[in-house]
């Protein structure tokens, strides 16, 4: 476990609340490490745009981190990813498998999806432990008839003028820092054009505007038994007027400058109602995230009002510190958020050269890391004048903010490209406002997270055997080849188990009992499979950004003209043929390295046996009366010359007695490779296939089988939809150019990859991505290709 935690001496002081009986700051810290025991997985997905048609593709890359050490959690690997219409209903899911902290996969838009808002989940059992729900939740649209979705706003739109003071509350006699943020009916922020501070007289305190996302902060030295109001005047001319929260006439002001130079400031100011009741009492400053704590003493005297502290961004936690005040019954009384922007994983990335050659354009992208990118990216392609992506998250604002702020994070690209000292206020205006965490002290130190649901790596299917009498030596086999799965367990009391399994959707697996000799049974099992199934709900639905999408483009004229018949229905077409046309459909369900193809069907010498073939390319073979021996020519050191052998997709396991007597008037093809292939024996895998398919029951009928289990779904290969017109008005707006789902590195550290060239010439590129380190990469580049 990483541990960087900073002790430093510090005389402070502060205020007081009730809350709940932790006796001691020692008890304190024991509850706060509980309640982060259990580690949490944060998820991202990247879309490759986020409006779509009928028969395109939702193209998709998911991304899961561990926050407390910001590195991939690669223990992750069952991903659940589910669509919901804006009702909440469950369209369609998918189980995918992550390695190494990604996975990626995509969803037919097909007739089910009719034109409208959608959201998309991605999740893991895990993940239901924890109160806070870390599950990524996306929206999207279908683009159709403008009637069926366009919502009409109101003409006279309603605002949210919210005020949250630094640290939680307003004191009496001393400087208060008060954020405030202005946002519409769809949760944006709305522009501040001059808003004024007024005393109950209608006397001008102080002045302010907001940002461009309706953010800001005020000072103000609130005096006793005085009432305050803010007014407004937008940039409409609307204008909004609204009261201040009254002042408390005991308390403890807190206000934090963390955007220049490389300490936080924390000042702290009590009045002097306030001071007496604070000396003698133990307070702590706690600056902490994800269960890493650092605790800080604070203590006043009796001569100090106010108090300036001093920590080192260097010494701090990387990303969001949360700065949480507690008095001397360890009672949280004051809360900020800050970024420690000296220490994060963030990394810069740019275009590095363009060369634009016939129909395709090669693009080198470089990052600024001073060390070798060993990671994974994704990047989206589309016009620079698309509407079709309106990004509502990024890797970085996901991994490194969403986990602890409550709120709506508006253009998130905003404040981690292309940094400068704005970027950085802005985002510090973004912390004031949040107030406090996601994070409850009241669940901290009352509901800590109990493992209810499994974490789950990949399959565990446990399993009897029916009327079974033990015999020592005997073990249970399970295999697939279509899985590339040969394993065997103990029976104990009948019963047996397997875990970790990969098992892909749709396919099958076989059980045979294998007895101290190596003889094989056909037994009779009975057995489960976890997870079985995918059951989610979606109840958080949002209406904040329902109406961030443009609606000038949902005309059904536009959507039928838009891409060509050709994939505006189809996926994949399944084609039943009679038994004379085979060949396609028995071919080997996993690819073969260097494989040789042999034709069975037309040698000119049926009745030879197989084992002449497989010794007339590259093995030796050697028979007996009732047995059959196969090696490689090739000398493998420390490793198995014996090759893998199928027959239907069925292996041998090493037991090739029944190629005895095979001849090849029995078989159609024959596959034989010398290379290894994944799964199988370094001496090479060779694939026979019976004529009609019956040689898995002639030859071998000694494994119970199971058909269309419930397993990981296998993501296509990314292709272009089949656009009608790519100089359209259409295209340009909504259409994509290309999808690169899992790009990585060349020995040098760049990312290259290739993209067709369409009418538009300039174009965007929309990167993310992760490093084995926990370096995060997110930026929107424009690019000209006619440069």
């Amino acid at each position: 476990m990483k541990k960087s935690f900073l002790l430093l001496l510090v005389v402070l002081n502060l205020s007081f609340t009730v809350f709940s009986q932790i006796k001691s700051s020692k008890e304190l810290v024991k509850k706060y490490n509980a309640y982060f025991e259990l580690e949490r997985e944060t998820i991202y997905t990247h879309l490759n745009k986020t409006s779509y048609f009928i028969g395109e593709e939702i193209w998709f890359k998911s991304y899961i981190y561990n926050g407390r050490y910001q590195t991939p959690y690669v223990s992750s690997t069952n991903i659940y990813v589910s669509i919901f219409n804006e009702s909440g209903n469950l369209m369609e899911s998918k189980l995918l498998y992550a390695t190494m902290g990604f996975t990626h996969g995509n969803f037919l838009v097909d007739h089910k999806f009719t034109p409208g808002i959608y959201y998309i989940k991605t999740t893991t059992n895990w993940m239901k432990n924890f109160t806070e729900d870390l599950s990524h939740v996306q929206m999207f649209e279908i683009v159709g008839n403008e009637q069926e979705v366009t919502k009409k706003l109101s003409d006279e739109n309603k605002y949210d003028l919210q005020l949250l003071p630094e640290g939680g509350h307003i004191v009496e006699n001393v400087s208060n820092t008060i954020g405030f943020k202005l946002i519409n009916e769809q949760g944006n922020g709305v522009i501040i054009k001059k808003g004024t501070v007024l005393d109950e007289k209608e006397n001008e305190i102080t002045t302010f505007k907001s940002n461009q996302f309706g953010l800001g902060r005020f000072t103000l030295h609130a005096k006793k038994d005085t009432k305050y109001s803010i007014h407004v005047v937008l940039a409409n001319e609307k204008q909004i007027t609204k009261p201040i929260e009254p002042a408390k006439g005991k308390g403890i002001s807190l206000k934090v400058n963390a955007t220049n130079g490389d300490n936080v400031l924390i000042a702290l100011e009590t009045n002097s109602l306030t001071l007496p009741d604070l000396i003698g009492k133990q307070y702590d400053l706690l600056i902490h995230r994800d269960g890493q704590l650092i605790k800080v003493k604070v203590d006043f005297t009796a001569d100090k009002l106010k108090y300036l502290i001093s920590l080192k961004k260097s010494e701090l936690l990387s990303g969001i510190n949360i700065l949480t005040l507690v008095n001397e019954n360890n009672e949280p009384i004051a809360e900020r958020l800050v970024f420690n922007t000296l220490k994060t994983p963030i990394k810069e990335i740019e275009a590095a050269k363009i060369v634009s050659k016939g129909d395709s354009s090669v693009i080198t992208l470089k990052s600024n890391t001073t060390s070798e990118i060993k990671g994974n990216f994704s990047i989206s392609v589309l016009p620079a004048s698309n509407e079709a992506y309106q990004y509502q998250s990024t890797i970085i604002a996901i991994f490194l903010l969403a986990p602890y702020l409550k709120g709506h994070i508006e253009n998130p690209y905003y404040y981690f490209s292309d940094i400068n000292s704005k970027k950085l206020y802005d985002l510090d205006l973004l912390l004031l406002n949040q107030g406090w965490s996601k994070y409850s002290w009241d669940n901290i130190f009352n509901d800590p997270p109990s493992v209810n649901y499994k974490f789950e790596t990949g399959f565990q299917l446990n399993g009897s055997l029916n009327s079974y009498k033990h015999k020592a030596g005997n073990t249970i086999i399970l295999s697939s080849s279509e899985n590339q799965i040969h394993e065997s367990a103990i029976i104990k009391n009948s019963a047996f188990s397997f875990d970790n399994l990969f098992l892909a959707d749709s396919t099958s697996i076989n059980f045979s009992l294998k007895n101290k000799n190596g003889k094989l049974i056909k037994p009779v099992v009975y057995f489960n499979i976890y997870p079985n199934g995918i059951k989610d709900d979606f109840q958080n639905l949002s209406s904040n950004t329902k109406n961030i999408f443009n609606n000038d483009h949902h005309t059904e004229e536009k959507v039928y003209s838009f891409i060509s018949s050709g994939r505006t229905l189809l996926d994949t077409v399944e084609l039943k043929a009679s038994p004379k046309i085979k060949e396609a459909r028995k071919k080997p369900l996993i690819t073969m390295y260097s494989a040789k193809y042999i034709d069975l069907m037309k040698s000119d010498f049926q009745q030879r046996h197989i084992t002449s073939v497989i010794r007339e390319n590259g093995f030796d073979v050697a028979t007996s009366a009732d047995n059959v021996w196969i090696i490689s020519k090739r000398n493998i050191p420390g490793r198995t010359n014996i090759p893998t052998i199928f027959i239907d997709n069925i292996p041998l396991y090493g037991n090739f007695k029944q190629l005895l007597n095979l001849k090849i008037s029995a078989l159609s093809d024959i596959y034989i490779s010398r290379t290894p292939n994944p799964g199988e024996s370094p001496a090479g895998s060779i694939k026979i296939f019976t004529r009609n398919d019956q040689g898995i029951f002639s030859v071998i009928n000694k494994y119970q089988t199971i058909d269309n289990l419930f397993g990981f779904s296998m993501p296509k290969k990314y292709y272009t939809p089949n656009y009608r017109n790519t100089n359209s008005e259409e295209f340009l707006k909504l259409g994509a150019i290309h999808w690169i789902p899992n790009l990585t590195p060349n020995e040098t550290g760049e990312l290259i990859f290739k993209i067709p060239n369409y009418s538009s010439e300039t174009i965007n590129l929309y990167i993310e991505g992760m490093s084995y380190d926990g370096s995060l990469w997110s930026k929107r580049e424009t690019i000209n290709l006619a440069k």
